[in-house]
């Protein structure tokens, strides 16, 4: 295990999975988190008491986010979310931080809706996914999102902005807070960062207007989670997703195949995302033989060295599936030899509709 999985572990851990000595250990990690509580809580008051003051765009301003660290399935809600308004003729245009893209520009566009003007690298692999899903809508990226909108607003005059992990960026007004809640890691163990996972104390969530606890598997772990969240959200409208596999396509010539192809063969799970272990089950749940699983750190970048480390597995394996997020960073050449599928999964909202009816209500 490396040490990013070390640390995932630890900070992913709900409290019954902690040991005494453990809680001892991590001690100094706690003080620092005092620390971190104290400058948050800081921050906000600043803003509540109008020491400090949010900007607003001229049009509806949609946050998709999370109040922990790890992936909660951001980037497909907001997928989710741009093929709604684009299915209603309402311009849209998506804001992404582009965390790990090399662009300096303070607000630089990904794609104008037309054409994608960024690669992979320049633009940071979430919002690449983005420009590739979202064929007529625009997605601009950068970490100030009130100069990212504004420059949204003078180029595009979109009707609705969707901020991708927005919930904390709270310098920038919106209609609507829809957090997302990962059921399998939960809270993890209650700490803020970086003793735990929390990006804000569980109060934060009173911001919130809607929330979508998402990867739902039906467990008891699931459940106490679930009656946890809903004793804390104050009455906001709670819905569940999950996902359903909308097809696979080879790497290197994006061919469509046959999820039942795949029946009966040996298949390594490869995946370098905020929750691997949901990527495997799901391939599970659709009845696949996962014999192998390389995981790989968040936002992964892909080199010769990862070619060959996934060569060695094929003499135990059939074919190779991993995420829309991680195929968008290999090369297709260099990946050429191996048999790489890419897994193609849409959201999806129980009762849709009164999901629809709440954040229209926000918006209208």
């Amino acid at each position: 295990m490396n040490i990013k999985a070390r640390v995932a572990q630890v900070l992913f851990a709900r409290p019954s999975e902690e040991r005494f000595y453990k809680k001892v250990l991590l001690s100094p990690l706690y003080l620092l988190s005092l620390i971190y509580r104290f400058l948050v809580h800081s921050r906000q008051t600043l803003y509540s008491r109008g020491f400090l003051q949010s900007c607003a765009l001229p049009c509806r301003v949609i946050s998709i986010g999370n109040i922990t660290l790890g992936g909660t399935g951001k980037t497909p809600t907001a997928i989710y979310l741009a093929q709604l308004f684009q299915a209603r003729e309402m311009r849209t245009v998506v804001l992404s931080r582009g965390y790990k893209g090399t662009s300096s520009e303070k607000a630089a566009v990904v794609s104008d809706g037309k054409k994608i003007l960024l690669d992979v690298r320049e633009a940071g692999d979430e919002p690449f996914l983005l420009s590739q899903a979202l064929p007529g809508v625009p997605v601009i990226i950068g970490k100030n999102r009130v100069v990212s909108g504004q420059r949204a607003i003078e180029q595009f005059s979109p009707e609705i902005v969707i901020l991708d992990d927005g919930f904390q960026h709270i310098q920038l007004k919106r209609d609507v807070d829809i957090v997302l809640i990962d059921l399998h890691y939960g809270f993890g163990n209650g700490h803020l960062v970086p003793r735990g996972m929390l990006r804000e104390p569980l109060s934060a969530m009173k911001r919130a207007d809607i929330f979508l606890l998402t990867k739902r598997t039906g467990t008891r772990e699931d459940q106490a989670v679930e009656e946890k969240i809903i004793s804390l959200t104050a009455g906001a409208p709670t819905f569940f997703t999950h996902y359903e596999i909308n097809g696979l396509t080879t790497l290197h010539d994006a061919q469509q195949t046959d999820l039942r192809t795949l029946q009966g063969k040996k298949v390594l799970a490869l995946s370098g995302i905020g929750n691997p272990h949901y990527f495997s089950y799901l391939l599970r749940l659709n009845g696949l033989s996962v014999a192998e699983e390389v995981i790989l750190p968040d936002h992964h970048n892909y080199t010769p060295q990862d070619v060959s480390m996934l060569g060695e597995y094929l003499d135990r394996v059939d074919c190779i599936v991993t995420t829309a997020k991680d195929s968008s960073k290999m090369d297709r050449e260099m990946f050429k030899e191996l048999p790489i599928l890419t897994l193609e999964v849409m959201l999806k909202i129980q009762d849709e509709q009164g999901f629809k009816e709440a954040l229209f209500k926000h918006i209208s």
